[in-house]
């Protein structure tokens, strides 16, 4: 397993927290040691796991035909029937109890945990299936359509398992988050999908980013205060930062409400480059979606 995967994995993976997760943490890490900051696959922790994870869509006739739904009070919380071998799986109701998904995986053998959580706007849809020791199960797969997909980590629109598995697994799914909602997955502002996907901000004032944020219908929540010499990696959660301090990096805790990460000194060039080769090159290495 890469970095990429581990890293991946322990930022989607996780609960929600009430305070700043490790994945901000870790991006604290990497912009006080000066390395660019990567747009993140999957935040479980990215700031918040309060986080987020994109959609409807539909297939060609050449594609199985799923779609996520809105809630039907009717329907049952998930369709599943067999295709190529497959447990396809459609979710009908998005905002079901849990437990209702697991009782209908049961029935068809599945020992599955299925989280449908809300996921920031790269994530949404996004499906991440993991064994109980954290690994990411290459046999459990999302269905993705074809053509051009605006997030970071593809436009799934199902998923399917196959008929034979026979281990454990949990499988989260990013949905669109309600107005209000925390984001249980979430990343960096300027990723893929994301409100400041190719805005330049690393070394702005707090002053020269409040109207770009508005132009893209976020507010600042709060404030993170980093210090950018190496030498603390300790920072605070503040409501309010003096005008002149640079924004050096930021991600959504909910719709429209942004962590701003800020220093009182200017970041180094390196990270400056970093976001501006983000904005050339928006998307990571997938995952095996054959």
């Amino acid at each position: 397993m890469n970095q990429e995967l581990d890293n991946i994995v322990a930022r989607f993976a996780a609960d929600p927290v009430t305070d700043v997760s490790e994945g901000a943490r870790e991006l604290l890490r990497e912009i006080v040691e000066n390395e660019p900051a990567p747009a993140r696959r999957r935040a479980p922790r990215w700031p918040r796991l309060r986080f987020t994870i994109p959609v409807v869509a539909l297939l060609s006739a050449a594609i199985v035909a799923v779609t996520w739904v809105i809630p039907n009070a009717t329907a049952t919380a998930l369709d599943i029937r067999k295709e190529g071998g497959y447990y396809v799986i459609e979710i009908k109701d998005l905002y079901a109890d849990p437990k209702n998904y697991e009782t209908q995986l049961r029935t068809v053998g599945l020992d599955i945990t299925l989280r449908v959580i809300p996921a920031t706007a790269a994530f949404e849809g996004q499906v991440f299936p993991t064994s109980p020791d954290n690994r990411y199960l290459t046999e459990i797969k999302g269905i993705y359509p074809p053509g051009p997909c605006d997030k970071l980590d593809g436009c799934a629109i199902g998923v399917k398992i196959p008929v034979g598995f026979k281990g454990t697994a949990q499988i989260d799914v990013g949905r669109k988050a309600r107005p209000g909602e925390r984001y249980q997955s979430t990343t960096s502002w300027d990723a893929k999908g994301e409100p400041m996907q190719c805005a330049p901000y690393v070394n702005k004032t707090v002053a020269e980013i409040r109207p770009i944020l508005r132009e893209r219908g976020v507010s600042v929540d709060e404030f993170m205060i980093i210090d950018l010499s190496g030498e603390n990696s300790d920072y605070s959660l503040e409501d309010s930062v003096p005008d002149s301090y640079y924004v050096v990096g930021g991600s959504l805790n909910e719709p429209g409400k942004a962590l701003v990460m800020v220093s009182a000194s200017r970041a180094p060039q390196k990270q400056v480059d970093g976001a501006a080769k983000r904005c050339e090159s928006p998307d990571l290495p997938g995952l095996d979606r054959s």
